[in-house]
């Protein structure tokens, strides 16, 4: 992967990229017959890999806003930041190479998992699928856009919370009306007490 972040996938050789893994470039030709084939092999790895940290994550988040926010999060900032720190890996990102094309289509469906549930109960008149497009495409957006890793990370937030808000309105208002009605039983048992 550090051959394609650094150089781009246009201006790595096979040579670069056998030289990295300590091999030669009959060697390395055994394994892959061109480029295309290592680089689709680099996507596919990075794109498992961010999926795994991704779902094993989305385990310790609880409700739409906090599920949908981290696994956007995970996924845009973690490019983002690879790119920042070195720009030509922006061909890692890039939706004309097919297997980076993939794994966006591997994270919509990721994605469309999160919010089906909580759209079924909403009265938009949108699908999963549609919202999930908008949500992944947003984000790349963002990464033409962003300052720096934080801004990047600011505009992830603003831009889930206001779809998790959308899909349940309610769901900010009743966690704070649940945290007064804890207060306030606490506090009347605390004057019950005296």
């Amino acid at each position: 992967m550090n051959v394609f972040s650094r150089y781009g996938y246009t201006r790595t050789t096979m040579n670069d990229i056998a030289k990295a893994a300590g091999l030669t470039r009959p060697t390395l030709y055994q394994s892959y017959p061109d480029k295309e084939a290592v680089f689709r092999a680099v996507i596919d790895e990075m794109a498992t890999q961010l999926f795994a940290t991704i779902q094993e994550g989305l385990a310790k988040h609880q409700g739409l806003a906090e599920r949908l926010r981290f696994a956007c999060e995970t996924w845009g900032a973690a490019g983002f930041a690879l790119v920042q720190a070195n720009p030509d890996a922006k061909d890692m990102f890039d939706l004309c190479f097919e297997p980076v094309k993939n794994s966006y289509i591997e994270f919509a469906k990721l994605i469309a998992g999160i919010l089906r549930a909580p759209l079924s109960k909403a009265s938009l008149n949108v699908d999963a699928e549609e919202l999930s497009r908008i949500v992944i495409f947003s984000i790349k957006g963002f990464k033409e856009t962003a300052r720096d890793v934080e801004d990047m990370r600011r505009l992830i937030a603003a831009h889930t919370s206001v779809i998790a808000y959308a899909i349940e309105p309610d769901g900010r208002q009743s966690r704070k009306a649940e945290s007064t009605r804890t207060k306030t039983k606490r506090t009347s048992s605390k004057t019950r007490a005296s």
